[in-house]
């Protein structure tokens, strides 16, 4: 298995009015629960200070993230891009070193 962080960043200006990022977020977050629910997924959340987020998940290769996030409803959008870096597990908190294994 194969652990990638990726950072998604909103193009500015945004391509979209308000009214309809809302939409994209609310689909976005349903598309990212598939990973949850499947385990794939570790944890995601907006970054603190700027548009875009913060994915952790694991893939049996890039380009099975790669076709993940192109269908992400984000870069369907054309409202982000994203910057992918996979890494190796080294250690963590007990909480979650199941997840890695």
């Amino acid at each position: 298995m194969l652990y990638f962080m990726i950072e998604g960043t909103f193009y500015d200006p945004l391509p979209v009015e308000p009214d309809e990022l809302q939409k994209l977020i609310k689909g976005h977050l349903t598309y990212l629960q598939k990973g949850f629910n499947e385990g794939w997924i570790l944890f995601s959340g907006p970054k603190a200070h700027s548009g875009g987020g913060v994915i952790l998940m694991k893939a049996e290769s890039r380009k099975e993230v790669d076709d993940f996030l192109e269908e992400d409803p984000f870069q369907k959008a054309g409202i982000q891009e994203y910057h992918v870096v996979e890494f190796r597990f080294h250690d963590g908190q007990e909480g979650v070193k199941s997840w890695f294994s």
